[in-house]
């Protein structure tokens, strides 16, 4: 699944649902053994969106695909492929 296809499903989804989605994708990084292959600038974005109580907004679902994308390519496009 291409990642704006996920951006335009995530829209489509109830609050409950993306929160589902987010949570996922948030496990997919934070189990990586390849996080060093996030960006320092994204880690931060996501910490301080956890901290601010936003990381289950748009901006928020962006950094973690992004994040996802460079750690754990494939395991997020299957487990995106799986739940959207």
């Amino acid at each position: 699944m291409d990642l704006e296809r996920a951006l335009s499903r995530y829209l489509e989804l109830g609050e409950e649902d993306r929160r589902k989605l987010v949570d996922g994708i948030l496990e997919i990084v934070l189990s990586s053994p390849n996080s060093d292959l996030v960006p320092d600038e994204v880690g931060w974005k996501i910490s301080n969106k956890c901290r601010s109580g936003k990381l289950y907004d748009l901006d928020g679902f962006k950094l973690l695909l992004e994040a996802a994308n460079a750690c754990e390519p494939v395991k997020l496009r299957k487990f995106l492929e799986g739940v959207i």
